[in-house]
Parts: structure tokens; C-alpha cells; sequence
């Protein structure tokens, strides 16, 4: 108690305790009735968790996403911006029929600064965020669609249906937390 946390310990991202103020930020929200919310919630970070699990077996530990990008087909390219589209700030995107990650380079500097990280140590931490979706796309299909709601609800009349985007940016987060305590864990083993 009382113990400074090390930068090394510091995690950008939200953890576990707030999937559930991640999944009301969703368009859906209002659409996924209360008793759900928490089940589905749960579903996506364990399947992120089993994802960083699976991943880091197969790349031996390796925690340098750039080059777990490059092995697995996908392009990296680096953009010079600060992207900003209405009050969002984005720092990275996976286009999927191309199987590319933008980096946004500026963006990227500012939210490292403000997270108090290293340029490169930001990048691959987003890195491994991005490579959960091209799981999602790859392997594992969209995190989004394992709960959905109607996309028009006219009384009893339902049409169509929509997957919860904030579930795979849910299963995104645990992806890269659960990837970074592995790779952690494993630095402190060899020390130890």
C-alpha cells in the first residue's frame, strides 16, 4: 500500500472495471436491455483475453507488433497527421479488405505524451489493439455481432438488426491489456 506505480505499469486503455462505461458510450446503448448488459460485456473481454492468450503462444511472446503485423500479411502505413473527425480523435485504423493499419503519427505523439509513454511503446501498444480487429476479420468474426438489437423498433414491430460496435473495441482493450500483462509476466520471470 502506499507503492508508486511504476510508468512500466501505466495502461492507457480502459481496463476490465470500465467495459461496462465503454459499452454505454454505443449508439445501441439504450437498445440492450439492463440485464444483458454485463453478460455480453463479459463475453467480449474474455474472448479478447482468450485472443492475447492464443496470439502470444504463437508468436513465442514476442511483444514487437510491428513485426507480429508484417509476419501476419498486414501493411503498416505511417501517416504524418493528427487526425481529428468531428470532437474524435483517432489514432489508428485497420481497413479491412485491405488488411492495412493506419497509424496516425501525430495523433499517436500527443496521446503518448499525455499517457506519459514513449513514442514507440504507444505505437505497438496500438498496434496490438488494431491486430485484435484484424482478428476479428481473420479468424475470430466481429466481436460486435455476438448481441444484437433491432435496427428500427416500431412498437412490437422489429426490422432489421445491428451488432454493438463497443464490444469489439471492448475485446480490442482486452486483447492488448491481457497481451501486455503476458509479455510482462514474462519479462519479470526472466529477471526473477
Amino acid at each position: 500500500m502506499g507503492e508508486k506505480k511504476r510508468k512500466s505499469d501505466h495502461f492507457p486503455f480502459p481496463d476490465h472495471d470500465l467495459a461496462l462505461k465503454e459499452l454505454s458510450y454505443d449508439p445501441c446503448y439504450s437498445r440492450i436491455p439492463a440485464e444483458d448488459r454485463k453478460p455480453i460485456t463479459e463475453k467480449a473481454w474474455a474472448r479478447g483475453e482468450a485472443a492475447a492468450r492464443e496470439t502470444f503462444q504463437q508468436f513465442h511472446g514476442s511483444y514487437d507488433f510491428f513485426a507480429i503485423c508484417r509476419e501476419s500479411g498486414l501493411t503498416l502505413k505511417e501517416k504524418n497527421i493528427d487526425f481529428v473527425s468531428g470532437n474524435q480523435r483517432y489514432f489508428s485504423d485497420y481497413i479491412s479488405g485491405k488488411k492495412e493499419v493506419n497509424l496516425y503519427l501525430k495523433s499517436i505523439a500527443l496521446w503518448a505524451e499525455e499517457n506519459s509513454l514513449d513514442l514507440k511503446s504507444a505505437e505497438n501498444l496500438i498496434l496490438s489493439h488494431e491486430y485484435y480487429h484484424f482478428l476479428e476479420w481473420t479468424e475470430l468474426g466481429l466481436t460486435s455481432r455476438l448481441y444484437q438489437v433491432p435496427m428500427i423498433q416500431l412498437g412490437k414491430l422489429k426490422l432489421g438488426h445491428t451488432g454493438i460496435r463497443a464490444l469489439s473495441e471492448i475485446g480490442a482493450h482486452a486483447f492488448a491489456r491481457t497481451y501486455r500483462d503476458l509479455s510482462a509476466a514474462r519479462e519479470k520471470s526472466k529477471t526473477d
